[in-house]
């Protein structure tokens, strides 16, 4: 039994939904799942760091991770559970990290689904990546791009990209194309926020210019092929 079907056995509503993860996830060579009973050092309470690495249907490698401890109720996320892409297998040899970081959370509803709902879902989501990215803008723009472009990527946000651009020795080799792609959602956030919209109109405004950023560099790629 690993750590994370463990500490799911102290609620019932969690061990059936970490059995429906398991369900999705055994047996299947696309997707594996890791956890490791945490150190104490520097909690002081028992918790759980888990892994999920997947390969959508894109042959984009996908990972989820996080860290969940014991609740009043159910099992509570220490931290965010993050989610990474890659354009290739984190067991390949890199000359950089090839994840980038995706904004992608799972979907709290009310009364707060089990964690291994959540995970399966996503599992399930993330699996079948191009129709996911038909409603998430940022992952269609992560799909677009290669692994030329996500060498230089930090990761996608509901509000663009963000550059790996922390030295600016770095940043001058990062192509032309990437650093005016980065300025122009900067330009336009800032726009917004002077503006009139709602939060929603903000953010709408936002996915149809990362739909349409998405287009022009498949366009682009295929005159260059």
């Amino acid at each position: 039994m690993t750590p994370l079907e463990k500490i799911s056995l102290h609620y019932p509503h969690e061990r059936k939904a970490m059995q429906w993860l398991d369900s999705i996830c055994s047996g299947h060579d696309w997707v594996a799942v890791e956890s490791t009973l945490g150190e104490t050092k520097g909690y002081d309470f028992e918790h759980v760091l888990f892994e999920i690495t997947l390969k959508g249907e894109s042959k984009r490698m996908y990972r989820i991770s996080g860290m969940v401890t014991l609740g009043e109720h159910g099992l509570v996320e220490v931290h965010p559970i993050e989610v990474m892409g890659s354009i290739l297998p984190s067991n390949e040899p890199q000359k950089h990290d090839p994840w980038c970081s995706l904004c992608i959370s799972t979907q709290r509803g009310e009364g707060d689904l089990p964690l291994g709902d959540r995970l399966g879902s996503m599992v399930l989501a993330l699996r079948n990546d191009k129709v996911l990215a038909k409603s998430i803008p940022l992952l269609e723009l992560f799909l677009a791009h290669d692994s030329e472009e996500h060498q230089w990527i930090f990761g996608y946000f509901s509000t663009g990209i963000s550059l790996d651009d922390d030295e600016h020795e770095v940043y001058g080799q990062i192509p032309i194309e990437l650093r005016n792609l980065s300025h122009r959602f900067a330009c336009i956030e800032d726009e917004l926020q002077g503006s009139v919209y709602s939060s929603e109109e903000r953010q709408s405004i936002l996915d149809d210019e990362m739909r349409a950023i998405s287009q022009e560099i498949r366009e682009r790629k295929q005159v260059e092929e």
